[in-house]
């Protein structure tokens, strides 16, 4: 009698591969509003939406409302070490309008209820750049990482005025709205003059800094992680500047006035500001 005998092998899964490897390209985004989007679908606050300003980090951009858009990259040289890049674009543009007494209608016909339309226009823009080099160490899902970084910012703030009502030699102080978010005339020339537009000057930042964090992997090359940044930051800010128009009886002209509203400033600022994102959700591919 002969008795088959079988084998069995047992064969194991391979292994997954929760990290990013040298070749990979990691992108990411702040998960602060999708957390807060979360939390307040348990509230009766009604304010459960997710705002897009806070999306991609937080770039030091000044006189932008921070935090402005951005977005992050890695591209892995090794499998523990990785260039980074944030870029933060804010490009911010805000018009009003509204209606006041047409004053020729009104000087032909007293009677006239003809409207003529006034503007205010705010336009606020920046960016700002990151570029850094990282070590990475760890186990199979939990890494902490560390590094350093250069940056660079960029920001320029002007509002615009628009009159219905024309300065003329008969109307030299027409008509206009007095709006109370938009900045004033610095200096009223002759008591007549109105605001054409005004520069808040545009200012540059650079530095250096230092970050870590650490980065969980929930599932293979996709993580959570969080990330703090310890940034020297310098600004350099430039002359602040109006233009204006007023009627000159002296030579019986209209005409414009560009006049300094600020002198230059600088300074720096050194702390734990984040340059790129704080709490994030990241991608490998």
């Amino acid at each position: 009698m002969i008795l088959a005998s079988t084998t069995y092998v047992d064969a194991k899964k391979p292994e997954k591969n929760y990290l990013p490897e040298a070749g990979d390209v990691t992108i990411g985004i702040n998960a602060i509003p999708f957390l807060d989007y979360l939390g307040n679908c348990f509230s009766d606050a009604g304010n459960n939406t997710i705002d897009a300003n806070k999306i991609g980090g937080i770039p030091s951009v000044i006189g932008l409302n921070n935090p402005t858009m951005s977005i992050f990259g890695k591209y892995f040289l090794t499998d523990q070490t990785a260039l980074r890049l944030n870029v933060g674009i804010g490009i911010n543009s805000t018009t009003k309008s509204a209606y006041v007494t047409d004053d020729a209608a009104v000087a032909e016909d007293p009677l006239s209820v003809d409207l003529v339309e006034d503007t205010y226009k705010l336009r606020e823009s920046g960016m700002s750049v990151a570029i850094g080099y990282e070590w990475r160490r760890g186990g199979k899902r939990l890494q902490g990482f560390w590094g350093g970084q250069a940056v660079l910012a960029y920001s320029n703030n002007k509002h615009f005025f628009g009159y219905g009502n024309a300065i003329t030699e008969i109307n030299q102080n027409p008509t206009s709205i007095n709006w109370t978010s938009a900045p004033s005339l610095s200096d009223n020339i002759g008591g007549n003059s109105r605001l054409l537009m005004q520069s808040d000057g545009s200012s540059w930042t650079y530095g250096v800094g230092g970050f870590v964090g650490v980065e969980y992997y929930i599932a293979p090359k996709i993580s959570i992680g969080c990330e703090m940044s310890l940034n020297l930051l310098w600004t350099t800010g430039s002359k602040k500047y109006q233009k204006s128009e007023r009627f000159n009886p002296d030579f019986n002209r209209v005409e414009e006035n560009t006049r300094w509203t600020g002198k230059s400033d600088s300074g720096f600022r050194f702390g734990t500001e984040n340059i790129g994102t704080s709490l994030f959700v990241a991608f490998s591919f």
